[in-house]
């Protein structure tokens, strides 16, 4: 495809990825993450809509087995602050005409994959550092394909493109999530309905949440339907840190994803400088997570530090800042559908049933879906099976809140 808009190729240039991964899924963006030409561009960018369509390249379908077509797009976005950026994502359209209105959407908000630029999803390759995730995430996304919807799937602020990646910043996520619906609505010469989900799992069940409570609101110009958590994370998110400084040995499993979060709030927050809280040995596991993925983290780590903050860091302001991005604060305007696995040793299910609870007692539309036996990833895969009912429930009016049932 030819960008015939002189300035899409500049932004283009500016939103390489800075990987061969991402090289490999779309030769048209530069392998230059950083350009000074981005900083010009900025009123450019600032200018547009949020939502337009800056690139869009056709990549092979690959996993998404119902899908007649795939996209890489770049688009207009907001970040933490409603500043102008740019995002990127991918884009699947089901087999068959439309109907007559247009394909209805559903916004996927991935789970946890890192910082680096490697982890954005939208440019997976075999072998690269996402590829066992977007593997499992294939599955679910094949159900909404095969029930007619189109797919649009945000990376997130920071995920190849220019910046850190705010990782789990609540309004980031939203922003991320309800741009990129707006962005498939630009997609020509396709046409797509007004109607729309969300389903999120792990970081991206958070992402849901907050799409959920504020997704309405911030576009008002569409109709949200109804949202799928899976696992959703964040649950009194601030205690990560408290629990970090409060056990001489923590876990090796949280190990991985402490650096994530503490890069991530930085990235949001500036002022928190991380690495000045943080003991020696957690500071190499932090740096190392700037240029790789979760699975490549987890995998690189043998033992956990000893320490992880410094005798005399003072925590307050992350703590107070991780308060803020907790599911508590995302009360949901449309039916939620929560699906937890019970065995899950990374989003603890009691913090996601006490989520569920609270909402309960404000008479939300709100079912919760327990999966015995399911881990964390385990929760994902059983989700495929349960699209269906959950988009007939709604759709036919039939959504029935499990408060009080369980």
């Amino acid at each position: 495809m030819k960008i015939k808009n002189p300035l899409l190729k500049t932004v283009v240039g500016c939103v390489g990825l800075g990987s061969a991964a991402y090289m490999l899924a779309s030769p048209i963006i530069s392998h230059k993450r950083h350009s000074h030409k981005c900083k010009d561009q900025l009123p450019e960018v600032a200018a547009k809509t949020s939502g337009t369509l800056f690139s869009i390249q056709e990549q092979s379908t690959d996993l998404f087995s119902n899908a007649s077509q795939r996209f890489l797009i770049t688009y207009r976005s907001r970040g933490i602050h409603s500043e102008p950026i740019v995002s990127s994502g991918f884009i699947l359209l089901p087999k068959g005409k439309a109907p007559k209105g247009g394909w209805p959407v559903l916004a996927w908000a991935h789970g946890t994959t890192g910082v680096a630029d490697t982890c954005a999803p939208s440019g997976d390759y075999v072998g690269g550092p996402v590829h066992a995730y977007q593997q499992l995430a294939a599955n679910p996304l094949n159900a909404w394909l095969a029930c007619g919807y189109a797919v649009v799937a945000p990376d997130y602020q920071g995920l190849g493109t220019p910046g850190g990646h705010p990782y789990m910043n609540a309004q980031s996520q939203l922003h991320s999530v309800v741009d990129a619906v707006r962005a498939i609505h630009l997609l020509k010469p396709y046409q797509f309905s007004k109607n729309w989900y969300v389903m999120g799992h792990s970081q991206g069940g958070a992402a849901t949440l907050m799409v959920a409570a504020y997704g309405q609101k911030d576009a008002p110009e569409f109709n949200l339907r109804g949202a799928m958590a899976v696992a959703p994370g964040g649950y009194q998110y601030e205690g990560i840190a408290k629990y970090a400084a409060s056990h001489p040995q923590i876990e090796k499993s949280v190990i991985a994803f402490l650096p994530i979060v503490l890069l991530g709030a930085e990235a949001a927050e500036p002022s928190l400088d991380i690495m000045n809280l943080l003991s020696p040995e957690m500071g190499e596991i932090v740096n190392r997570a700037r240029n790789r993925g979760l699975s490549e983290l987890q995998a690189s780590v043998q033992e956990a530090p000893k320490t992880v903050f410094k005798p005399d860091a003072n925590l307050n302001p992350l703590i107070d800042y991780s308060k803020k991005q907790s599911i508590e604060n995302m009360i949901p305007t449309v039916p939620v559908m929560i699906i937890q696995g019970d065995k899950d040793q990374i989003v603890d299910p009691h913090g996601t049933y006490a989520y569920y609870q609270q909402i309960c007692k404000m008479g939300k539309p709100i079912a919760f879906q327990p999966v015995e036996g399911a881990d964390h990833h385990g929760s994902l895969s059983q989700s495929e099976f349960m699209v269906a009912d959950f988009i007939n429930s709604i759709e036919h009016k039939q959504f029935k809140s499990t408060c009080g049932k369980e």
